[in-house]
């Protein structure tokens, strides 16, 4: 006779997981949005400074001049993604449904860690200005901040420190991109890094004690605000040879633009023996309106 242990049955879940993953944007609300946009592209323009000059003279003659603008531009970035289900999956897949809702989740997900990549992009890397939007301008050097930053004679890790977030803060005021009355007209400043260097401010004594922070970050290990900074946690900075690229910036200097928001839809493809396609897209672009509005901030990691 056989063992009974022949005959132990295997069962199954009914319902789908999710794999780990960032469920939405976590940007968008720290940047100046612009929806409904059309063309192959969208010129930004800008008026630039003005200044007085002396006058010396009695009944001097008058010099007129051109009024100081720029332009920059920003380019859509199309994306799109199709799921298909066979018409016999769900005889076949049994006791579990077929993921059409789950399915739809996780495109909306994905649709917002694309969009925090799309943005990230466009304020670290190359941005495009001039009449025609052909001129290429890279991240300037002044506006980063290198590893081994400390302040004084002090020694550091190279990874995220207070010191680096005043020497941020102060290049943004010295250039005139931040100072307080901004932010009652709903302006912000804006810190991204990764759970690495929270990790390290965390560490530092100005965040831990009760003298200069909340108790929200010994308590809960979470730094919502620093030295003015809204910090915005993201695991999609770029990370090279060790070190990670994290950014500060002003709210109302970061434009992201929708061309398309995400949609989604549902349909039967007959050509495919009536499968069922899930197919979402979207479109989007992003830019830095100015450099100096923009500080990167290189630490180990």
């Amino acid at each position: 006779m056989a063992d009974i242990e022949q005959n132990y049955q295997i069962k199954y879940s009914t319902k789908w997981g999710a794999y780990l993953q960032q469920e939405a944007s976590r940007l968008e609300k720290y940047v100046t949005m612009e929806t409904g946009l059309s063309g192959k592209v969208v010129m930004l323009d800008q008026y630039g400074l003005l200044d007085f000059e002396e006058k010396t003279g009695r009944m001097q003659a008058t010099t007129l001049r051109d009024a100081p603008t720029t332009r920059r531009c920003m380019h859509p970035h199309i994306f799109t993604r199709a799921v298909g289900f066979d018409e016999f999956d769900a005889k076949k897949l049994d006791n579990i449904d077929v993921p059409v809702s789950k399915t739809i989740e996780g495109l909306r997900a994905a649709a917002g860690r694309k969009m925090d990549q799309v943005m990230l992009n466009g304020f670290l890397g190359t941005c495009y200005v001039g009449e025609y939007g052909t001129r290429a301008v890279d991240f300037p050097a002044s506006q980063i901040i290198e590893p081994d930053y400390t302040e004084g004679s002090s020694t550091g890790t190279g990874k995220l420190t207070v010191a680096k977030l005043r020497k941020a803060l102060s290049m943004l005021q010295k250039a005139e991109a931040w100072n307080e009355e901004r932010r009652a007209y709903g302006d912000e400043l804006v810190l991204a890094c990764s759970a690495e260097q929270i990790n390290s401010l965390l560490q530092e004594p100005e965040v831990a004690s009760f003298d200069y922070n909340t108790a929200r970050a010994l308590v809960e290990g979470k730094i919502d605000t620093f030295l003015g900074f809204k910090i915005i946690r993201t695991e999609q900075l770029p990370l090279e040879e060790g070190i990670r690229e994290c950014l500060a910036w002003v709210k109302s200097k970061a434009q992201f633009g929708i061309w398309d928001d995400f949609r989604v839809k549902l349909s039967v493809r007959d050509d495919l023996d009536e499968t069922l396609q899930i197919r979402a897209k979207f479109a989007c672009g992003a830019t830095r309106l100015q450099e100096k509005a923009f500080v990167k901030i290189l630490c180990n990691e």
